[in-house]
């Protein structure tokens, strides 16, 4: 059995929207936190990895489903788990329940270790293969993280947002959960208030940094959006898709 790990968090008001439900960010939120506090536990939390490889954890990709969202003041359940890796990647689930057990959301993330020095990817798995609870391959969901293609520059409306202070994270660059936020920021109002995200894919390709402009391309097909974030030399910073 794998050496899982759970964490409480409550609906607080920043995390609802008007309708008093949860945020999709907040969850994804929720489930970065759990992850964190497991990976300090584990002993390859944020000060091990800097203290002893100059290093830091960075996701690549999350796909998380929503099949019941919690609502304003509702307390939940995060439990999270490393299930595989290799040289480059480590698997990592995770799975929202209410307080009698009932399944929220469920979702699986890939990570890489960056180096703090020149930002390239170090080898996880030589800093891994020596704790046990990484080595959990029998500890899958039936959920996988996807390729999402960036939007067209030629099918897609487009805006600007700036790296501001707020939008940091320990590690000095535009933090995991405000990506998210800015692509729910692109879909209109009116169709946010009358839809609830069910699926969520996100690819990170490129850390950006305070300052920086991001210019953010979204599509609409359907009941589906995809987000994507390009930096003034051209390259994606991200992609995102909601499905609704």
């Amino acid at each position: 059995m794998a050496d899982k790990f759970t964490a409480t968090f409550q609906v607080y008001t920043n995390n609802a929207d008007s309708r008093k439900l949860a945020k999709p960010g907040s969850l994804f939120a929720y489930f970065i936190e759990a992850a964190s506090m497991h990976a300090e536990r584990l002993g390859i939390g944020h000060k091990s990895l800097q203290d002893n490889h100059n290093a830091f954890w960075a996701l690549s990709k999350v796909h998380f489903e929503i099949y019941k969202t919690p609502v304003w003041h509702q307390k939940v359940n995060v439990t999270t788990w490393p299930s595989g890796y290799n040289r480059l990647f480590a698997r990592r689930y995770f799975q929202i329940a209410d307080e009698t057990g009932t399944l929220l959301a469920a979702g699986a993330s890939d990570w890489v270790i960056m180096s703090f020095e020149n930002r390239s990817l170090s080898n996880v798995q030589s800093i891994v293969e020596n704790i046990a609870q990484f080595n959990l391959e029998q500890e899958h969901l039936d959920l996988n993280t996807t390729k999402v293609q960036p939007a067209s520059a030629d099918n897609s409306l487009k805006t600007t947002r700036q790296v501001m202070y707020s939008d940091l994270d320990m590690n000095n660059h535009l933090t995991s959960m405000r990506y998210l936020d800015w692509a729910l920021d692109c879909i209109d109002i009116d169709y946010l208030n009358s839809h609830t995200a069910q699926t969520v894919d996100i690819n990170f390709m490129h850390e950006t940094l305070v300052n920086e402009n991001v210019t953010l391309l979204y599509q609409q097909t359907g009941d589906s959006f995809v987000i994507s974030g390009t930096l003034a030399n051209g390259k994606t910073s991200f992609s995102t898709k909601i499905g609704f």
